[in-house]
């Protein structure tokens, strides 16, 4: 699915050179979204005073769009329409008066990006094609922030590197107006405050049966979902059983003998009588197969899928041979149902009754040091405080837990030189000051913040699997989800008893007690141990070529030293991933911009 943007009124632009066949027009009769999509991703509905068009996964017809259209009246609230209907969609709008707005989902899973040039004001979902049509230049001051892991403090998470062109952040809409550039304005926010869970299970429920069903409806033939034998993807899988007429789940098994996912998967497919498809690690592309594939798709920007591509795009092969055309994952499960230690001061202030037991169960959980568990439950930074501390902090030592965080904690590769060490911070602290996330709560916006790093997978992920023809989506990113789940008040989502309380009450009825209340967990630190040692070899090989070593960020004798040893400790697996990501995306984008000079 990929379409272009038009405001309502002449533009001078470039012409893309792809085929965007599909055309639907603004009320004026003007060339509006100018796309390619399946046509059963398409939902429509106009009155005298707009016209509405719900592109991707829609859990509703045109007739039920028009229903809420004229329900709203004269001025109906555009962004509230994922409480009244489910799916994961882009929601465009087109007025009478020529005005119009977009937005994508709250998790980034579908995203938005425009061009800033006042006399071409276009937007599009893919900011690959922007480029290719626009043909910009590297805003190489930005580049250093490729090195952060997992992302970069908002709202630089999702920050465009291409001069002229801006990505619309998933609490914001974009707006054109008669004349002048495109600019954007707020359209959600974090909760305020609080509410007990059982105000909000029956809602949650119902937003999870939705989100099912808009699936379901979209599925040609038969819905698959992933089986791991964990919660989340157990919960949704018996969702799924409601409402396909035929399910197939799979299962990728690993053969650790402290992992007893397997067995916990064939229980479930056996309860839910679902084609199931078990499948071996073994049989699919090792992590990271395809750190070296520079081709064009890898040039719009660092694509933090890298890990698991190549075994996702193999699992959606597999899936299409069995006639599946949809697949369901349950990403987003852990952020919205498993607090971290950020929910402990915001404990302290919503129910201080509540604190003690909550410091011992987290420190006896997680084995953290009970002083240390107290002091971040009695730790008072505001979000700015923490921010610079952190900024000051990176490129030190390794993370100390527990560490109540006001976003997602972020960390500069252990590989980045002083250059990109001081890069990185500037750019932090330059472009932060004004515009952090407003959150009242810290652990609602550490939540946020990795639902919207889970939507940036999920979207490069969906892109590759519907090259062999299965959209890859996950219900709980979708923006009614997140919005009841963060709604739910401290105390209920912290239980050092039961795993994951929320969505265990939100499931019960639905999934049976006996995997509600499973206490164990799948370990999958042994595929990324295979997958270094099977690659580390040949990455050392190309090192002294790497780009963000000409660009004097990476200390490649550094690098080079650590993937010819053996690493006892994991810990440095993760920013070597995006290490990885960001080369790529520069091997990729700097050959691109050569060829564009030309």
């Amino acid at each position: 699915m990929r379409f272009l943007l038009y405001p309502d009124r002449e533009v001078i632009a470039p012409t893309p050179s792809a085929a965007l066949p599909k055309y639907v027009p603004h009320i004026s009769g003007r060339p509006w979204i100018v796309g390619d999509w399946d046509d059963a991703e398409i939902v429509q509905a106009s009155n005298k005073d707009y016209r509405v068009v719900l592109l991707g996964t829609v859990g509703s017809s045109d007739e039920e769009l028009r229903s809420w259209l004229d329900a709203g009246g004269r001025e109906p609230d555009f962004t509230t329409i994922h409480r009244s209907i489910a799916g994961a969609f882009f929601t465009l709008v087109s007025t009478s008066s020529g005005t119009t707005r977009a937005f994508g989902t709250l998790s980034s899973f579908r995203r938005l990006s425009y061009s800033t040039d006042p006399d071409a004001p276009l937007a599009s979902n893919s900011l690959g094609l922007l480029i290719e049509m626009f043909r910009p230049r590297l805003r190489e001051e930005r580049v250093p922030l490729a090195l952060i892991a997992p992302r970069a403090p908002w709202p630089l998470g999702d920050a465009s590197y291409w001069q002229g062109i801006e990505n619309v952040l998933p609490t914001h809409q974009l707006c054109a107006d008669t004349t002048g550039p495109l600019h954007v304005s707020e359209r959600w926010a974090l909760p305020r405050r609080h509410v007990p869970q059982d105000e909000v299970t029956p809602a949650l429920t119902a937003a999870l049966h939705a989100a099912i069903e808009a699936r379901a409806r979209h599925a040609r033939s038969t819905l698959s979902t992933d089986l791991s034998g964990g919660m989340d993807s157990t919960s949704l899988a018996f969702f799924a059983r409601e409402h396909a007429s035929e399910l197939t789940t799979m299962h990728l098994g690993i053969s650790v003998e402290m992992n007893d996912d397997a067995e916990w998967a064939d229980a479930a497919a056996r309860a839910l009588r679902s084609r199931h498809i078990r499948v071996s690690h073994d049989e699919f592309p090792r992590w990271f197969a395809g750190w070296h594939v520079t081709n064009e798709r890898f040039a719009a920007e660092p694509e933090p899928s890298i890990r698991t591509e190549g075994m996702h795009r193999a699992m959606a092969e597999r899936l299409s041979e069995h006639g599946c055309t949809i697949h369901l994952a349950g990403s987003g499960g852990d952020e919205l149902f498993y607090p971290d230690e950020s929910v402990l001061p915001g404990l302290r202030r919503e129910a201080p009754a509540a604190l003690y037991g909550a410091i011992r169960g987290m420190a006896t959980l997680h084995r953290w040091p009970l002083a240390k568990t107290v002091r971040a439950a009695l730790n008072r930074d505001d979000p700015r405080s923490w921010l610079v501390r952190e900024t000051a902090s990176l490129g030190m030592t390794e993370l100390e837990r527990p560490s109540p965080a006001w976003d997602v904690v972020f960390s500069l590769s252990p590989w980045a030189t002083d250059t990109a060490l001081s890069a990185v911070q500037d750019l932090i602290l330059e472009n932060t000051a004004d515009a952090q996330l407003d959150a009242a709560f810290a652990s609602d916006a550490v939540a946020y913040g990795m639902i919207t790093r889970n939507g940036q997978i999920h979207r490069a992920l969906d892109e590759q699997t519907r090259e062999v023809g299965v959209r890859y989506e996950a219900p709980f990113l979708d923006d009614a989800v997140i919005e009841l789940a963060l709604q739910v008040r401290l105390v209920d989502r912290l239980n050092t008893r039961r795993f994951k309380p929320g969505l265990a009450a939100a499931a019960a009825g639905v999934v049976p007690d006996l995997f509600l209340d499973r206490r164990s967990k799948g370990d999958y630190i042994s595929l990324i141990y295979t997958a270094f040692n099977e690659h580390r070899r040949s990455i050392a090989a190309q090192a002294d070529d790497f780009r963000l070593g000409r660009r004097g960020l990476v200390d490649v004798e550094r690098l080079k030293t650590y993937l010819q040893s053996m690493q006892p400790q994991a810990q440095h697996f993760f920013p070597f991933e995006f290490l990885l990501a960001a080369e790529r995306w520069l091997q990729a984008a700097d050959r691109m911009t050569l060829v564009n000079e030309r």
